[in-house]
């Protein structure tokens, strides 16, 4: 149980690095599986919403604002915080996370005070991280919202937004193994923050081998990737030769093999 617990914000990480937003399904037919249908959709638009708002949120912090769930996505984050064999970094992540979880306007449980509580947090406790310039910017928006007498919910906001034109918005077709967070940064051009929290994963004490290797593998798509400006055949197969060399008998050891051939192969 021990274990459990101490593992809980590497798995939240771990759904950010390897797995996606809720989709809609492709087949629904019957009166109920309608209803299914627009909650699906509902969760889609709110995702989508949320993530506009704020690219910095992880696919788990995502999922939390867009199912309602987002006081058990922060106490995940939270936990781990709290662990004394995790990364000052790693720390620092998940702190940042909760600060902009409670923020998102999208967010029910939307909580500006606490948000600011933990954002003034962050500046005491990691006065040297690359999120400091980023947590003040925040500070400072909230600043503004107290200006404004209007203050929308969800709902309101949602109502506002052209769906389907927000839904649509990516079209890039991407590698089927890149996860959402590592397509955001080729899209965006957010490399350094793609970068930072998986060489944070990667270099976290607490972090299985499993976790590490993912992080890798991450990197070596991102960079082998035709969509990214700043694609690397050299740096592509660092990460994969990683791989290879400390994890020779894992799953994606053989997977970054293949991947190194594909790159050897290319015209």
């Amino acid at each position: 149980m021990t274990r459990h617990i101490k593992n809980l914000l590497l798995i939240s990480i771990v759904i950010s690095l390897w797995g996606c937003v809720s989709s809609t399904p492709m087949v629904l037919v019957g009166a109920g599986n309608h209803q299914l249908l627009k909650h699906q959709q509902s969760i889609r638009l709110r995702a989508a919403a949320a993530l506009d708002e704020e690219p910095d949120l992880l696919t788990y912090s995502v999922k939390g604002i867009s199912e309602n769930r987002s006081s058990e996505i922060i106490n995940t984050y939270l936990l781990g915080y709290g662990k004394a064999d995790y990364s000052q970094d790693m720390k620092s992540i998940a702190l940042y996370q909760v600060g902009i979880i409670y923020m998102n306007r999208l967010n029910e449980q939307r909580d500006d005070a606490k948000a600011k509580l933990y954002f003034h947090r962050h500046l005491i406790e990691f006065p040297y991280s690359i999120l400091q310039k980023r947590v003040q910017e925040h500070l400072q928006v909230i600043a503004k919202r107290k200006s404004h007498t209007l203050q929308l919910t969800p709902n309101q906001i949602l109502s506002q937004l052209d769906s389907q034109a927000l839904l649509s918005k990516r079209l890039v077709t991407f590698d089927e193994e890149l996860t959402p967070m590592s397509q955001r940064a080729i899209e965006e051009d957010r490399l350094e923050d793609a970068n930072g929290v998986y060489i944070t994963v990667y270099e976290n004490p607490g972090s299985s081998d499993t976790i590490k290797a993912k992080s890798l593998y991450q990197l070596g798509l991102i960079y082998m990737s035709p969509n990214n400006q700043q694609a690397s055949i050299n740096k592509s197969s660092y990460f994969f030769r990683k791989i290879i060399a400390e994890f020779p008998n894992s799953r994606l050891a053989k997977k970054a093999q293949k991947r190194i051939s594909h790159l050897v192969n290319q015209d």
